[in-house]
């Protein structure tokens, strides 16, 4: 070995020799440090580029999810709009009691909204931002992560209206039931569908519910707080729908 060797030049006071020989091994340390380092940028390299693979594929989902939401929301604003448009003016949809029955209860309808973060936030909590190595790109997605976080932003998503309970306290029973068999229906994951059905009650029935409904005040004013509560979300996810399309953009380029 080479450090066997040095101690035995110095022993026998070959300077020159054991100079030599201290130079071999401090190369031979350095060499192996720069191996050593080499392998694990390979590594850290190698993980990066799998965060980001699937971080890349999170966004996608994201944007399909937001097409989704949005669609969705576009639909219970427009039964909102006639449930106001009833309560304020008397108003019935299509001259139907029963279809503006139908849209106060469907104004009430959710559809939640999340991030899919979980690449982001594994990496995240490992440490491991760092192996993202161009800076804009870590920092645009780190801003576009704070919208599942505790931000403002967040908190407009997290959607939990008044209205809906008090609508579903004023429907009858029965004809909530027929509404949740006949009138919607849960997609995959957190798509649903809002459906245009038919009446299971006389109108002379619905007419008297939709009196017992714009009756109430409160009601009224719960449903104008919750539709605008729902056009402020889609605000928010348009805006965040610009971020994610400009990384996915960033993020291909890169991949490409």
């Amino acid at each position: 070995m080479r450090t066997a060797s040095l101690i035995q030049r110095l022993r026998a006071h070959d300077w020159m020799a054991a100079l030599i020989e201290l130079v071999i091994v401090i190369a031979g340390i350095l060499i192996a440090l720069q191996l050593s380092n080499f392998n694990q940028g390979r590594i850290d390299r190698a993980r990066g580029d799998v965060y980001l693979r699937r971080i890349h594929a999170d966004l996608r989902s994201d944007l399909a999810n937001m097409a989704s939401a949005r669609a969705f929301w576009r639909q219970v604003e427009d039964y909102q709009t006639a449930a106001i448009a009833h309560h304020e003016r008397g108003q019935l949809v299509d001259g139907s009691q029963w279809k503006t029955l139908l849209a106060y209860y469907q104004a009430s309808q959710l559809r939640p909204f999340e991030l899919e973060d979980t690449s982001f936030a594994e990496m995240r909590d490992a440490g491991d931002l760092g192996l993202i190595q161009d800076e804009q790109l870590r920092v645009g997605l780190a801003k576009y992560y704070r919208l599942g976080g505790n931000g403002i932003q967040a908190q407009i998503l997290r959607h939990d209206p008044v209205y809906r309970v008090q609508v579903r306290g004023l429907v009858p029973t029965d004809v909530q039931a027929y509404i949740w068999t006949h009138c919607y229906q849960q997609l995959e994951g957190t798509d649903q569908r809002l459906i245009d059905c038919a009446s299971p009650i006389p109108e002379s029935k619905a007419a008297a519910i939709l009196v017992t409904l714009r009756a109430s005040d409160s009601l009224l004013q719960t449903l104008r707080y919750w539709n605008t509560w729902l056009r402020v979300s889609t605000f928010v996810i348009d805006d965040a729908g610009k971020s994610a399309r400009a990384l996915d953009a960033q993020m291909s380029k890169a991949e490409g």
